[in-house]
This record gives C-alpha cells, structure tokens and sequence, in this order.
C-alpha cells in the first residue's frame, strides 16, 4: 500500500463527507417521496417502513462506511486524527 499525502487524505475524506450528506438527504426525504405511492411491505405501508426502520438502519450505516474508511485513510497516510494506546494497536 502507498501512503496518502495529507493534502490528498483532505480531498478523499471531502468528498467522502459530500457523499455521505447527499445520502443523507436522500435517505431523509425519501419517506415523503413515498409517502402517497400506497406500496405496501406485508401489511404496512412502504413509507413507514422507511420512515421507522429503514432510514435508522442507513443512518447507521452510512456512519459506519465513513468511520471505516476513514480510519483506514488516515492509517496509509499515517495519520491519526486520535491516539491511540500501544496495547490497542493492530
């Protein structure tokens, strides 16, 4: 693996975030896009399964995808932006 400059780590972890926030938006308003199509999931309506689990569940992993990759940039490029203790080192 190549180390990641930090003026290249700043573009990636950029347009990571513009990523994550355009999904963010979609995922938000996606219920009131739905909300008068009458799609049902079983015996509920579509858009409340988006509006009370679904969005919940992409908001988790929308954190997730941007911790991990985050973390994993910031290794190549040997840079933290935390501390890390000796013993928790992989």
């Amino acid at each position: 693996m190549h180390a990641l400059s930090p003026s290249a780590l700043r573009r990636k972890v950029r347009r990571l975030t513009v990523a994550c926030l355009a999904l963010w938006l979609g995922v938000t308003l996606l219920p009131l896009a739905v909300a008068r199509s009458g799609l049902m999931l079983g015996p509920w309506p579509l858009d409340f399964w988006v509006a009370a689990q679904g969005s919940v569940l992409a908001y988790l992993l929308i954190v997730a995808v941007y911790a991990g990759l985050v973390n994993r940039w910031e290794r190549q490029a040997g840079v933290l932006s935390f501390e890390v203790a000796p013993d928790q080192e992989a």
